[in-house]
């Protein structure tokens, strides 16, 4: 590829952006004499900030630009995070490496209080989320969660203007954006299970451009591609969507990998939980497994009760 720009598709938000700068660096720290250059994509879901994602289609919205960029040549590889890409993909695209993860976890951010047990009652929490207002609803029902989108800089201004008593964001997307000194708590996963993918970074790219698949082989960790390969494993065999809250964590320590996962009511009544661990071969195995347990015990009316009164989109 000496002789080839390579054509990078992102989002322009600031935190894509920065997501993009990583994966550009990686790259050419090991292809010193590769050329690339961005191709920077409005999405649809970055143009409507007004309803919450399980009222407009979903995470789909914020990858379908970059994957039609892809498929029409317009683009070499497109940069995404890996909670935002759905476990099913394009049959012409694939998912070519998955990056070394950051922190997976969420966090609180406030400028008055220092935990989710220190809120007080009524206390208003932004975040549009259906996975963390299921579960804090649970853990805390006396709090008032109130939609928040948007990018990382616009939610945390309208928390400094007082709309907010806190905000609930990722933890690695502050890391990665230099705002580590606006997280208040790094909530534990027993408190918020984490999103499918969430802290990772992925690549995507054409099926048949082997070229470009060798050539982005060495960016993928193997450990994070193993750990995300059993959260996604949990999320296609439910096949839901934003529409419910779903949480899945996968840790990968000495070749043994340890699986959580959620399925919950979007109003919080119902929240169902299980654990899995094992070989770190049998990632994808103990993510449908896992998957089945929920299914059987009450997330397969969960779904079934949603769909049925799934809004017109």
């Amino acid at each position: 590829m000496q002789n080839k720009i390579l054509r990078i598709a992102t989002r322009k938000s600031p935190l894509a952006l920065k997501q993009t700068e990583y994966v550009e660096k990686k790259l050419l720290s090991l292809y010193p004499y590769l050329k690339t250059k961005l191709v920077p994509i409005v999405t649809h879901g970055d143009n409507i900030l007004n309803k919450s994602l399980s009222k407009i289609g979903g995470k789909g919205l914020f990858i379908k630009e970059l994957e039609i960029a892809l498929l029409d040549n317009k683009a070499d590889i497109a940069i995404h995070s890996m909670k935002d890409l759905p476990v099913r993909i394009t049959k012409e695209l694939c998912l070519a490496s998955i990056c070394k993860r950051g922190s997976a976890l969420d966090t609180l951010v406030s400028n008055q209080y220092k935990s989710i047990n220190h809120l007080p009652k009524g206390a208003v929490i932004g975040t549009s989320s259906l996975r963390r207002q299921c579960q804090l609803i649970t853990y805390r029902p006396d709090l008032v969660i109130s939609p928040l989108r948007g990018n990382v800089e616009t939610r945390i201004a309208k928390l400094d203007e007082g709309k907010y008593d806190a905000i609930i964001l990722a933890a690695e997307g502050l890391n990665r954006l230099g705002l580590k000194h606006r997280i208040t708590q790094i909530i534990p996963p027993e408190l918020l299970l984490p999103s499918c993918g969430q802290g990772a970074i992925g690549i995507q790219s054409r099926l048949n451009d082997k070229k470009v698949l060798f050539f982005l082989s060495r960016l993928n960790h193997i450990n994070t591609f193993i750990e995300i390969n059993a959260e996604r494993a949990f999320c296609k065999k439910l096949e839901a969507g934003c529409q419910i809250p779903i949480g899945s964590y996968a840790v990968l320590r000495k070749n043994k990998i340890w699986l959580r996962g959620l399925v919950g009511s979007p109003n919080g009544d119902v929240i169902l939980k299980g654990e899995r661990i094992g070989s770190f071969n049998t990632a994808q195995k103990m993510g449908h497994s896992l998957a089945n347990e929920l299914l059987y015990y009450g997330a397969n009316q969960i779904l079934k009760n949603v769909y049925i009164q799934k809004p017109n989109l």
